[in-house]
């Protein structure tokens, strides 16, 4: 059958069926963004092609005809038909596609490299990735899953331990090399240290830091400022200073030799990382997939 001699073009029944479920022209014209003459103007296209009078314009706001009534009646039903099928098939198309968000340094110095033997195990499954500037990362919307840093108790959520955080000061072995020995905590306070901005102090600075050690400092310690961790580590990388060095964030360059724990001693973080989703989703088979690689090869280093 010839359909598209008998069914107007798909932005004119848009325009009649928003301006029938919203009643009026002006209100159809905000929720599709545009102007109520250019809603007007698609009504009049409907219904020069369907060659019946679909709206009455002499009432504010304008009403359906009998006519018009069949037709949208009959339009919604046929749009409702179509969007369940698109929506079936769009859901069929993604079952093997996950969001997980997460810290951009984890992300970066912690995830991406593990990637490529989840995406080895399992070719079918596809992993976006979502990043987080400062603060949690997101679990709303599309995101399925989250790696998380804290206590592991999230209203709504499901979080799994991958593992417990514990920080202490790192450097390249360039900056090793031209600086003063340590061997000590308090050696530190003579050496350039690196700075990451967060606005929550679960996560550790080296004020914090050396509290903890028991080692009186300035209030206001020396060293360039980052406004997040990625750029501190890439600085103490470049061997630009001595960073706190997360295990999420430095474990691999440690065990790659480009970068070195200066202390022994480590400091136990305020919590853990976690893998977290929303008790409200329903699991697909592909976040379950994800969730088991990444439990089971949760190991730092």
């Amino acid at each position: 059958m010839k359909y598209w001699r008998s069914i107007p073009p798909l932005k004119a029944m848009l325009a009649v069926e928003a301006a029938a479920r919203l009643g009026g022209f002006s209100k159809a014209a905000a929720e599709l963004n545009v102007t109520q003459s250019a809603i007007s103007h698609l009504v009049d296209q409907a219904e020069h092609f369907l060659g019946a009078q679909l709206f009455e314009r002499q009432r504010r706001p304008a009403t359906l005809t009998p006519e018009g009534r069949r037709y949208v009646d009959a339009l919604v039903s046929g749009l409702n038909i179509l969007q369940a099928e698109g929506k079936r098939l769009q859901q069929s198309k993604d079952k093997n596609t996950i969001t997980v968000s997460c810290n951009l340094a984890y992300a970066n110095f912690w995830l991406l490299s593990r990637l490529k033997h989840f995406h080895d195990a399992h070719p079918d499954v596809t992993v976006n990735m979502v990043t987080a500037y400062q603060g949690l990362p997101d679990l709303s919307g599309e995101i399925d899953l989250s790696i998380r840093f804290g206590k592991g108790a999230w209203p709504g959520c499901h979080a799994d331990l991958l593992f417990r955080e514990v920080i202490g000061p790192v450097a390249s072995p360039s900056y090793i090399e031209k600086s003063p020995p340590i061997t000590g905590p308090d050696d530190l306070l003579g050496h350039t240290l690196l700075h990451a901005r967060a606005d929550d102090k679960t996560w550790y600075d080296w004020n914090q830091w050396f509290e903890h050690c028991k080692i009186r400092c300035p209030a206001n310690l020396p060293g360039p400022h980052f406004d997040n961790h990625l750029l501190m580590m890439q600085a103490a990388l470049a061997g630009g200073g001595v960073a706190l060095g997360w295990i999420g964030t430095a474990s691999e360059f440690v065990r790659l030799g480009q970068l070195v724990e200066l202390l022994p001693m480590k400091v136990d973080a305020m919590g853990s990382v976690y893998l977290v989703r929303r008790v409200d989703r329903t699991v697909s088979q592909a976040c379950l997939k994800f969730s088991q690689w990444l439990l089971a090869s949760s190991s730092p280093q």
